[in-house]
């Protein structure tokens, strides 16, 4: 796929989108949980992509109160063009098939995908 979408992800716009916890995986000393968040297109809302966020959970206090928690945005990277799937199937196909791939990934591919967050976030390794 070597089209550019723009991807509705659920921030207060109308359309399907879900985000979901997958995985957690260590990467240089630090526990991480990989996101995804699943979401129509804007300028194509049948076809769906997707894009992983990677939260880091080493600072994580689990008897903080909700408000006390940093807002951790996380670091976010569009992984459309790794995706195989029919775009102009059924949503819940598409859906079904994007789950597969993100359960087949392996921690190595995470870390690979984690590292390309960060780098096109600007952010370097800690």
């Amino acid at each position: 796929m070597s089209e550019t979408h723009e991807h509705d992800h659920g921030h207060g716009e109308e359309g399907f989108g879900v985000a979901l916890g997958f995985r957690i995986f260590e990467a240089e000393g630090e526990i991480y949980m990989a996101e995804a968040e699943i979401s129509s297109y804007v300028d194509d809302p049948n076809a769906l992509g997707a894009t992983l966020v990677f939260h880091s959970l080493s600072n994580l206090d689990p008897t903080a109160a909700p408000d006390e928690d940093e807002d951790d945005a996380g670091w976010r990277v569009d992984i459309d063009d790794e995706l195989t799937r029919d775009e102009a199937g059924a949503t819940r196909e598409q859906f079904h098939g994007i789950l597969r791939q993100l359960a087949g990934l392996s921690e190595d591919d995470l870390r690979r995908y984690l590292t390309a967050a960060r780098e096109e976030q600007g952010m370097d390794e800690e």
